[in-house]
């Protein structure tokens, strides 16, 4: 380390190098030495044709080839030939001070010797043109400095060791004319070396100059691509979703806008992916454990999409995926293997979570329609394969097209104003199975819209809640129904369906509580029905809502019994004024006798708990007898009385009573036929 450094100190001092320790040194030292490969040559040339011209003006006959100067000769065209070979080639700053040492060196030894022959010839009496060897020494020296000027050094060498002796030699000639060519070539000699000490500090400068500007450059050029690496790292984290690592819904819009966008390129299809039976998991084990479940759902939608997916997640438990689908054929193998992938069981922290995905396929290639036109598609056949129930998955066909306009247009004519107007309530009465007296009138929503013709609640109540304008209709058609309600027997009591929405708003008790006391209906004469789907949304506020309305009178029932898997939950966490049954168990009850017997089942567990029961769809006189004879208390239906407008309603209300076939009648049928 030692002698390495010596040597850089010594190089630096004698070769006049520059700082070589520093990157500008370094550098002043490549641009020397690239420099030296286009001058040495010339400058062993002009050595080489003084030489020559000399020998050949003077008639002087060839030595022997080992005479010194034969020989000095026979080295500097090898040395011509060495860097006319290398003129191009790259060395490292070590190999470049090697080379500038030898270059030095040889720099001293042949103006030594040039100077040393010149000054012997200029005093050999045999020498007949003097005048040839003045000229060619003084041409020769000077041109040997100018070839090694960007070695200031080493350019020293020839004026100081050649042309600096030749001219004090000439001061001693007897000739005046030789005096004076000699204190000429003195002149110049002293102001080459004085240009050769301006040029190098005008080199150095320049060559630090440049630099110093590449410095800049290359200062410059980190930052760009540092910025340019900041940039695209903040990109990945806006276009990434911070939990599962996958793309989020700004990331998904580009890409399917960008391959929308194309002109060409291969058919692919996009797949709007929906969790069941997320939040409960997250509700019950926590956001750590939902968490992880999400963060396995986008490893498994990795994996299923493949290559040339683009995987997303777009909403709290909706995922999306892009990937290539040729056909219809293949879109649906596809998600059905996507819906069965993420339908497997999750392993989290030892526990074993189960949760089902339901998928909407469309297919579209570059250039064919738009993202909210593509992402439309897609919710209506993620909303159809959530119809046809869990782990289902459907494709955007014309047939779903034209449902799909259908419910745009209806989903337009509910933000109309006169909307209201339109809705009509009809009221379809529940009976005391055993004595046909009337309890209860069931307001039911009834739509006839000029241009879509009638449009059933069950088709229009969905989109009323997904474009949130549920509960101002709701509030409307309640106030009509507590109003209708008013004017009916006491013992008649209206009921009235609350939505998911309104269960779960936090001032739904309170405002309903407001509109029937504005209409004059007692508390005590509504009954609301809520279905086990709407508590699952958030059973806590529903919890709150449900109490409020109890405390005040109202009596809560609960619709759909036996349709979900939690009913049993709520009949222990919650009370019911009574329960009334999903219609699908009055109907499979007269389908086999194991429907009977789930059917008796489900009505003794209702007793058991002290809960009457209403018996809904009764649409034969055979499931009304089943019913009575199971002794279920109310029963609701067509076989008992189809829905009725506001007047006749009003006038069954009033007459309290309806004949309907009793067990006796229905046995006298049967005798006689």
């Amino acid at each position: 380390m030692g002698a390495g450094a010596g040597t850089w100190r010594w190089l630096r001092g004698m070769l006049d190098a520059g700082e070589a320790e520093t990157p500008f040194g370094r550098s002043l030292l490549q641009v020397r030495y690239r420099a030296l490969q286009r001058q040495i040559p010339l400058l062993y040339m002009i050595a080489l044709a003084n030489a020559l011209g000399f020998h050949l003006g003077e008639g002087l006959a060839v030595e022997s080839l080992t005479h010194p100067i034969n020989l000095l000769l026979l080295l500097v065209a090898a040395r011509l030939v060495y860097w006319l070979r290398n003129r191009d080639r790259e060395l490292p700053p070590e190999g470049i001070l090697r080379e500038l040492r030898r270059t030095l060196f040889l720099a001293a030894l042949f103006s030594a010797a040039g100077g040393f022959w010149a000054v012997s010839l200029l005093f050999d009496n045999a020498l007949q043109q003097q005048e040839l060897l003045i000229l060619f020494t003084s041409l020769g020296a000077i041109g040997c400095a100018y070839g090694l000027s960007s070695f200031p050094t080493a350019a020293r060498m020839p004026l100081l060791l050649f042309a600096f002796p030749f001219s004090v030699a000439l001061g001693f000639s007897p000739d005046p004319a030789h005096i004076g060519v000699g204190v000429s070539l003195m002149l110049i000699t002293l102001l080459t070396l004085r240009l050769l000490g301006l040029q190098n500090k005008g080199f150095a400068a320049l060559v630090q100059s440049r630099s110093a500007i590449e410095g800049e450059r290359e200062r410059a050029r980190k930052a760009e691509l540092t910025a340019l690496a900041e940039k695209a790292r903040v990109r990945r984290i806006a276009d990434s979703d911070s939990l599962t690592g996958i793309a989020n819904r700004r990331a998904f819009l580009a890409a399917l806008e960008a391959r929308l966008g194309a002109s060409a390129g291969p058919a692919f299809a996009v797949a709007l992916v929906d969790l069941d039976g997320f939040k409960p998991i997250n509700d019950t084990f926590g956001h750590a454990a939902g968490d992880a479940v999400l963060i396995e759902v986008a490893a498994r939608l990795r994996v299923e999409g493949g290559a040339g997916a683009f995987p997303a997640r777009i909403g709290g438990d909706e995922f999306a995926l892009i990937f290539p689908a040729g056909d219809e054929a293949a879109a649906l193998k596809a998600g059905t293997r996507l819906c069965e992938a993420l339908g497997r069981p999750y392993s989290i922290d030892g526990r074993e979570f189960r949760l089902s995905a339901c998928c909407g396929l469309v297919l579209r290639r570059p250039g064919e329609g738009d993202v909210t036109g593509a992402l439309h598609c897609g919710d209506a056949a993620l909303y159809d394969g959530k119809q046809k129930g869990r782990g289902c998955v459907a494709l955007f066909t014309p047939e779903l097209e034209r449902a799909t306009e259908r419910r745009v247009a209806i989903e337009r004519a509910l933000r109309s104003a006169g909307v209201h107007r339109e809705i009509e309530l009809v009221f379809q009465p529940i009976f005391d199975l055993e004595s046909g007296a009337i309890r209860t009138f069931e307001a039911l929503a009834r739509w006839e819209h000029p241009e879509l013709g009638k449009i059933g609640p069950s088709e229009f109540i969905p989109i009323t809640e997904q474009i949130n304008v549920i509960e101002a209709i709701s509030d409307t058609l309640l106030a009509r129904a507590a109003a209708q309600a008013a004017a009916w027997p006491e013992a008649v009591h209206l009921s009235f369906n609350l939505s998911t929405v309104q269960l779960c708003s936090a001032s739904s008790a309170a405002a309903i509580l407001e509109i029937v006391g504005r209409e004059g209906l007692a508390p005590e004469r509504l009954e609301i029905e809520v279905t086990e789907t709407a508590l699952l949304a958030d059973f806590e506020t529903a919890r709150l809502n449900l109490s409020a309305l109890r405390r005040a009178g109202v009596r809560v029932v609960l619709d759909d019994f036996g349709a979900g898997f939690a009913s049993i939950s709520y009949l222990r966490e919650m009370f019911f004024d009574a329960i009334k049954l999903d219609g699908s168990l009055v109907t499979g009850a007269t389908a086999s006798a194991a429907g009977v017997r789930l059917l008796k089942g489900v009505l003794d567990l209702c007793a058991a708990m002290n809960v009457p029961c209403v018996g809904e769809h009764i649409e034969t006189a055979e499931q009304l007898a089943l019913l009575r004879r199971l002794e279920c208390r109310d029963g609701q239906g067509y076989a008992l009385s189809p829905p009725l407008e506001a007047g006749a309603a009003r006038r069954l209300a009033a007459a309290r009573l309806m004949s309907f076939p009793t067990p006796a009648s229905l046995a006298k049928s049967s005798r006689a036929a």
